[in-house]
Formats: C-alpha cells, sequence, structure tokens
C-alpha cells in the first residue's frame, strides 16, 4: 500500500504537464520530490515544513523591467489619493529609477500611501488593481493550474518584498489562488497610514500565517468581472505623462460634446459629435418609429445591456429620436445633462411598475435590466420586471469603448461624472444592435423571458451570460449593496 509520501510524490508528478509552460509551473517542478528533477532548486520557490511551498510573487507579477512596480503604485495614488498625488509620484519617477529595487519600492509606497485611509487602501487592492494584474496572469495560466492539482494538504504562499500586502492580497488569494499572502505591512495608526513599510521577516510570520489559513475549493485562475477605478490603460510612466497632458484638453473636449448633445437636434448632434471624435456604430436596421397613442400598449420597450450610464443616450442616437429612460440612483449633475427624459426609480417593485407603465403610455423606453453596469464582456442577472409591461420587448445589444477613462465607478460622489468621463475619451464609441422582439406572452414566466433575453444579448455581444446581481458587485467593489436613497 502506497505511504503518504508516495501519494504526495504521485500527485504532484501527475501535473508535469503543465509545469514547463509558465513560471508558476517551472518553480513547482525544482521541488518534486525524489530527485524528480535535475535542476537546482530555484531562488524563487522552497519549501516550508512538510507541508508548504513558499513562492515569489514578484516574480509572477512583475515583468523584468526598471519601472515594473510603478503602474500598481500609480494607480494607487490616483485612485485613492487623486491625480496630484499621482503627478507627484510620476515627477519623481526619474530619481525612483536609479534608485536600488528595494529603496524604490519603499519610495513609491510612502508617496502613494502617506494619509490615506486604511479602507480605502484595502478598497483599491480589492477594486482596481485585480484588474491590473490579471493582465500578468490571465486566466487558463498553466502553472496556477498546476497550483491546483496539489495535494489538499499542501499549502502555497505568495510572498512580496515590493509591495505591500494590501497592494496584492487580494488578487493573489481570490483571482489566482494562493493560500497564503504574506508581506510587508505599511505601518500607521489605526485609521490613517503613514506609507512606510515595515521589515519583513518570513522566519517568523510564515509559520504563524500557516497554522491559520485553510484551502479553499475553488477553481482558479478566477476571471475579473468586477472592478472599480477610471484609468483604462496600463499606467506605464510614459502613458501616464501622455494622460496628464492630454487631460486639459479631454476637459475641454467634454464640454463641448455635452453642448452638442444638449443644445443641437437629434438628427443634427450625432453628425457634428462625429466631427469631434464620437461614433455610434449601428449594426442591422433599427426600428421605424411609432406612434405611442395609437398602440394599444404605448410605446416600445427597448430592454439593453447595461455598460454606461449613456446607454439610452447611444440607443437614442442610433435610432435619431430621444427615447425616454428609467435608472436608480441617478446624480442631480446626471439628470441636468440628460439630453433624454429621465425618470428615477424606487426599487419598490410596484411603484416602479407604475411609473415605467406610465412612461411606456407616452412613448418609446429604454430599461437596462441587470440594474448596474459591468466593464468585462459578461451579463449579470436580468431583472424580471421589464418583462411585465408590455406584450413584446427589443432587445438592443450595446457596447461602449474607450481608451483612456472608464465611464463607471462605485462612489456615489465619482459617479456624478461617469458621462464627463466618457467624453473625455480622444475617440468614444458605441455599437448598437436591434434585435428581433420577444413575445412575453407567449404562456412563459417574467422570469424566463428575461432569462431569453439575456440569452439574446449575451449570443449577439459574444459576452458570457452570469447569476450575479448588482448586490455581488457592490459587496465586493464598494462594500456595500448599493442602495442610494433616493427623493
Amino acid at each position: 500500500m502506497a505511504t503518504t509520501g508516495e501519494r504526495f510524490a504521485n500527485r504532484l508528478l501527475s501535473i508535469h504537464r503543465f509545469v514547463n509552460r509558465s513560471l508558476v509551473g517551472r518553480l513547482l517542478q525544482n521541488m518534486l520530490p525524489g530527485g524528480a528533477t535535475a535542476a537546482a532548486p530555484s531562488p524563487l520557490v522552497r519549501q516550508l515544513g512538510k507541508s508548504a511551498l513558499v513562492v515569489d510573487a514578484d516574480a509572477l507579477l512583475l515583468k523584468p523591467s526598471p519601472g515594473a512596480a510603478f503602474p500598481p503604485y500609480f494607480l494607487v495614488a490616483v485612485e485613492a489619493g487623486g491625480y496630484i498625488r499621482g503627478l507627484v509620484l510620476l515627477a519623481l519617477y526619474p530619481v525612483l529609477h536609479v534608485l536600488p529595487h528595494g529603496a524604490r519600492a519603499k519610495a513609491m509606497a510612502f508617496v502613494s500611501f502617506c494619509g490615506l485611509r486604511r479602507d480605502e487602501a484595502a478598497r483599491i487592492g480589492r477594486a482596481v488593481l485585480p484588474k491590473l494584474f490579471s493582465r500578468e496572469v490571465p486566466p487558463g495560466t498553466p502553472g496556477i493550474e498546476a497550483l491546483n492539482a496539489l495535494p489538499k494538504e499542501v499549502k502555497v504562499v505568495a510572498v512580496s518584498r515590493t509591495f505591500p500586502t494590501v497592494m496584492v492580497e487580494a488578487f493573489l488569494k481570490e483571482y489566482v489562488g494562493f493560500h497564503v499572502v504574506a508581506g510587508r505591512e505599511l505601518k500607521g495608526g489605526p485609521r490613517y497610514l503613514t506609507g512606510v513599510m515595515a521589515e519583513f521577516d518570513d522566519t517568523e510570520r510564515l509559520p504563524r500565517v500557516l497554522k491559520q489559513t485553510e484551502r479553499t475549493s475553488c477553481s482558479y485562475p478566477k476571471p475579473v468581472v468586477f472592478h472599480d477605478g477610471r484609468l483604462a490603460f496600463m499606467p506605464t510612466p510614459v502613458a501616464a505623462l501622455a494622460m496628464y497632458i492630454y487631460f486639459p484638453f479631454a476637459v475641454v473636449l467634454a464640454v463641448i460634446r455635452i453642448a452638442i448633445y444638449v443644445l443641437l437636434p437629434w438628427r443634427l448632434s450625432s453628425v457634428v459629435a462625429a466631427l469631434t471624435g464620437v461614433r455610434v456604430r449601428v449594426i442591422g436596421p433599427t426600428p421605424a418609429a411609432e406612434d405611442g397613442n395609437a398602440k394599444p400598449h404605448g410605446g416600445r420597450l427597448y430592454a439593453c445591456n447595461h455598460r454606461t450610464l449613456l446607454d439610452p443616450v447611444g440607443i437614442a442616437c442610433a435610432l435619431k429620436r430621444p427615447v425616454a429612460a428609467v435608472t436608480y440612483s441617478l446624480s442631480r449633475l446626471s439628470e441636468v445633462l440628460s439630453p433624454i427624459p429621465l425618470r428615477r426609480l424606487t426599487r419598490n417593485r410596484e411603484e416602479d411598475r407604475r411609473r415605467m407603465s406610465s412612461m411606456l403610455a407616452r412613448g418609446d423606453v429604454v430599461v437596462c435590466p441587470e440594474g448596474t453596469t459591468c466593464r468585462e464582456p459578461h451579463l449579470l442577472r436580468f431583472s424580471p420586471l421589464f418583462a411585465e409591461l408590455a406584450s413584446e420587448v427589443t432587445p438592443v445589444a450595446v457596447d461602449a469603448r474607450t481608451t483612456v477613462f472608464y465611464a463607471t465607478s462605485t462612489s456615489p460622489v465619482a459617479k456624478s461624472f461617469d458621462s464627463v468621463y466618457f467624453l473625455m475619451n480622444p475617440r468614444p464609441e458605441y455599437s448598437v444592435q436591434f434585435l428581433e422582439p420577444v413575445n412575453t406572452e407567449s404562456g412563459k414566466s417574467s422570469i424566463e423571458v428575461a432569462n431569453e433575453v439575456q440569452r439574446a444579448l449575451a449570443s449577439a455581444l459574444g459576452f458570457e451570460g452570469t447569476a450575479l446581481t448588482r448586490k455581488d458587485k457592490y459587496l465586493l467593489l464598494a462594500g456595500n449593496e448599493g442602495v442610494v436613497k433616493t427623493k
């Protein structure tokens, strides 16, 4: 009968097909027991006790270049501290560039975190940085699959000496699958950080954290479906400098574009806005205008996936006529700047049904059944209320593309500027595709109709349908359920 050690060796050998194709795989190959490889043990991985491996996470997260650690720190500086703090970090980069690696990391940590609230630093690590790090460790990385193939009694510890734990822990544990993440902690009080990184003594800390950790059974790596932050590009030093040079022009450009949509007639506004770089691409035919008073159920009901607050505006541009829209938690600024009629919803089912039915009786209405935006190619679960309002619903597949700034946010204050940020991009683009109407009176329940519409939109866009909800998004990104009181 095989011993525990033999079973352990056999399990490790079973992942041999993965190990030659990625960094983590090669590191694990050097740790195969029984001399399975002639290679010398790698300095990037070592064994801790009988049932743990310690991996240098910096080798996984960083490319071998002097500025590799700059983008994550810059995101912290901008997203948590503001554009001025980010500009300070960028201005110091020529000096940071010539410092030794350890001193450079400490200096960037101090500039990025000094004076920040602990909870805000944790939010950036949980909501913003995983998208950046996922570009270095994409889904399907063979070495990460090798980690998942290890026996349950084996724990893999990720150690980073370049980044404080608050920056990398959420990504390495929740998306990559490391069981423990250990590194330098940031000094400070109970609420605020000084930005000073403490020294890391792994001989004392690692055995202690291992005792408090249990392996999970999730499949890794997981895709990053939800993420926050404004910057939509990899903020290398050169790209960050270009963004700051472009920023004043972006503000002026957004003001001009807003004025075009608010002041000019619909048939003219799209043409003039296109001259400034805004593009609305219509795929396939558009529904003809109908007289809401002539129809027994009023206007046409459009149900679209939700990419930004401007989804209904993009649909109106495609139709070349205004439509009404309903929304949750609308800011006063967005309401004032909107070129189409908007109506707030209350999240009270009967009251919302009454409001939407009243609007539909007067003309065409656009609803976003997901209830919140999603940046990635995924569709959230559709609320079925829209399927109870009219005899048929027209699904509309929309997609928004930006290059510099994201046009969505979970912060109530930042959300007010979502539309402005979309129009600050050099060439913002919307694609709009009207699909075949779906009969809501075919005997199917409203939930079945909602699922049918979700599948149709997912197929048209090439997205993946999910059962995730607005609550899931806000619990992950903001630590709340995303419910904002409305007047």
